[in-house]
C-alpha cells in the first residue's frame, strides 16, 4: 500500500459540509480547517444557491457570512467521502424543511459513508430516518427527540456508532474532529467498524 503524504492522510478525500443560516460558526470553521489541514477537499453545501451566503452565529450573536459553494440539489452523495452537519439552533431546523437536504443526508447512510453531526446537527438525522437504533449524542435539548426517534442517547463528548460520529457542543470539537478523521481513514481502508447497534 502506498504511504500517505506525511500529515495529509485525507489527500484525495472530498467532504461535504451541509448548512444554512443560523449555523454555529465554530462548528463549521473548526472541522473544515482540521479536515483541510489533513488534505481533504471540503465543499460548503446549502439549500441556497452557489455564491449566496450563509449567516453564521456565535451562540446568539450574528457572526461571519460564508459563501455557498454548491446547492445541495446539485450534489450527489456518491461524489463525496463523508458528510459533516454543524449545529446551531436555526440551521438544522431550516435544513429539516428542505427535502433535498434530507435526501442528501439519507444518501450517506444508504452508501454507508461517514457522517459527523455536532450539537443540534443530529436533529436532521431523525428526518433522514437514520437515528433509529443508533447510539448518538447531541446538545442535551435534543435528547428526547432522538430517543423518541429510536436512538440510544448518552451524554458523551463524542459517540461513534459504525460510520456515524456525534458530539454535543463546541467544547467537544477536538474530539469530534479527531473522530471524523478516524472515520474517514477507516472507511478509506475498508475497515469493518462492527455492527451499528
Amino acid at each position: 500500500m502506498m504511504e500517505q503524504v506525511s500529515g495529509k492522510p485525507l489527500q484525495g478525500k472530498r467532504v461535504a459540509m451541509l448548512m444554512t443560516d443560523g449555523v454555529e460558526q465554530i462548528e463549521y470553521t473548526s472541522p473544515r480547517s482540521y479536515l483541510e489541514e489533513r488534505g481533504a477537499t471540503v465543499v460548503l453545501l446549502s439549500p441556497k444557491d452557489a455564491g449566496e451566503e450563509v449567516q453564521g452565529f456565535n451562540h446568539m450573536q450574528p457572526g461571519d457570512r460564508f459563501r455557498v459553494e454548491m446547492n445541495v440539489r446539485d450534489a450527489n452523495p456518491s461524489d463525496f467521502d463523508a458528510l459533516v452537519l454543524p449545529g446551531g439552533v436555526a440551521n438544522p431546523d431550516n435544513l429539516r424543511m428542505s427535502r433535498e437536504a434530507i435526501d442528501f443526508i439519507r444518501g450517506f447512510d444508504v452508501e454507508d459513508k461517514p457522517v459527523g453531526a455536532i450539537c443540534h446537527g443530529p436533529w436532521t438525522l431523525i428526518d433522514a430516518g437514520i437515528a433509529a437504533a443508533k447510539h448518538l449524542t447531541s446538545w442535551p435539548s435534543l435528547k428526547r427527540d432522538l430517543v423518541n426517534a429510536g436512538a440510544e442517547w448518552t451524554d458523551d463528548e463524542v459517540v461513534v456508532d459504525a460510520r456515524l460520529v456525534t458530539s454535543r457542543k463546541p467544547d467537544d470539537l477536538p474530539a469530534f474532529n479527531d473522530a471524523l478523521v478516524k472515520a474517514l481513514t477507516m472507511a478509506a481502508a475498508g475497515a469493518d467498524t462492527g455492527p451499528s447497534s
